[in-house]
């Protein structure tokens, strides 16, 4: 997953950012109360989050969503087994309900089962499973259920999160790296298994953002280049390889990129000519591309044009356009392509009755919704 800070209009941090506040509406899984309305029903249709208005990012986890609103102050709702939700308790939230003390914040992330919030002063703050150190305040809590803060990170513009790590941008290009590094998805030839406090990721500069897969990461430069590091089975490295490695190295033929996500395994790109690239795990066609093929190289999703957000979730991928409409494309099993029906696409799929969307959301790991920011 990857969230944005709302520069002009621009998400600095990857996805997930609207210069005009809106409303959310989602679809799929409801069964955490994920989908806002109140209930635990799944929905094969997009239908507006009921009351909230003035929202200018958002951000999925496995089973919760995290929302940026216009005041800088922070909503979240949905699944809370680890304290994701930041409101002190571990109780599941079927509707959104404000973070308590959380304000200023100009950026957000959801991992799995953590939410991250950068503020103004470029403090980070984190809450939810701690597990392996994703929270990065340094303590042995597996469970933080209101937030705390994240050691030694200063000058923060954006963060991402996915299944057990963190990452942040600063304002100098640096990246900074805390939680799980089974996969060398932390960066360097640092070995540990765990790093409960922020690192640098040797080997990168002049980063604008970056997007944390699940065991692998992705910083975009500001030339427009792509870096990857991680683990590598399905080729969600890019490099032509699946070979896994914690050194950053770029992604193979990516350049003028505009826009970078992560899902489970595998990598989303848009380009400056608003056409999207997908590279990585495809068994379930979440590469857009029209095959169920894995690929160690970037490969064009079919049918998109102006394309001006990416995100996705473990087995599933969407993408907003500059039309305001919404496409998804891969596994539907519980009517997260939003397309009315249960069937896969290998292709996108145009989400039914939305218009004026502006970002869009597929959760992480085995997510089985989606979300989109509109601007009604």
């Amino acid at each position: 997953m990857s969230a944005a800070l709302v520069i002009g209009g621009l998400g600095v941090g990857g996805s997930a950012a609207a210069a005009v506040s809106g409303g959310v509406s989602a679809w799929g899984s409801g069964g955490y109360g994920e989908l806002g309305d109140g209930s635990t029903a799944e929905r094969l249709l997009a239908a507006p989050v009921p009351g909230l208005t003035d929202v200018v990012a958002i951000d999925s986890g496995r089973g919760h969503v995290i929302a940026l609103k216009s005041d800088g102050t922070v909503v979240t709702w949905g699944y809370n087994g680890f304290g994701q939700l930041g409101d002190g308790t571990r109780t599941n939230r079927g509707t959104p309900a404000r973070v308590a003390g959380v304000t200023g914040v100009v950026a957000i992330a959801a991992g799995s089962d953590h939410s991250l919030a950068v503020r103004s002063d470029g403090t980070v703050l984190a809450w939810g499973w701690n597990g392996s150190g994703e929270l990065g305040d340094g303590s042995g809590a597996t469970v933080q259920t209101l937030p705390v803060r994240v050691q030694g990170v200063t000058g923060a513009r954006a963060v991402s999160a996915n299944n057990r790590h963190s990452l942040a941008v600063t304002a100098d290009g640096t990246v900074l790296a805390w939680g799980s590094n089974n996969g060398g998805q932390l960066g360097g030839k640092d070995t540990t298994e765990v790093r409960r406090v922020p690192a640098p990721v040797a080997g990168l500069s002049n980063v604008a953002a970056v997007a944390a897969g699940s065991e692998f990461s992705l910083a975009r430069h500001i030339d427009g280049t792509v870096s990857a590091w991680g683990r590598n089975l399905n080729g969600q490295l890019g490099d032509g390889t699946t070979l896994t490695r914690s050194d950053p190295r770029p992604v193979s033929g990516l350049a003028n990129v505009v826009d970078i996500a992560a899902g489970g395994n595998h990598g989303l790109a848009v380009l400056a000519d608003g056409t999207a690239m997908a590279w990585g795990f495809n068994r379930y066609g979440q590469l857009g591309d029209g095959t169920t093929t894995d690929r160690n190289r970037p490969v064009r999703v079919r049918g998109l044009a102006g394309v001006t957000d990416v995100n996705g979730s473990l087995n599933h991928s969407i993408a907003a356009t500059a039309q305001g409409y919404a496409l998804a494309w891969g596994l539907n099993h519980h009517g997260q392509l939003g397309n009315g029906t249960f069937a896969d696409s290998s292709t996108p799929v145009l989400v039914v009755g939305l218009s004026g969307v502006r970002a869009v959301s597929a959760g992480s790991a085995l997510s089985a919704f989606s979300i989109a920011l509109t601007t009604a």
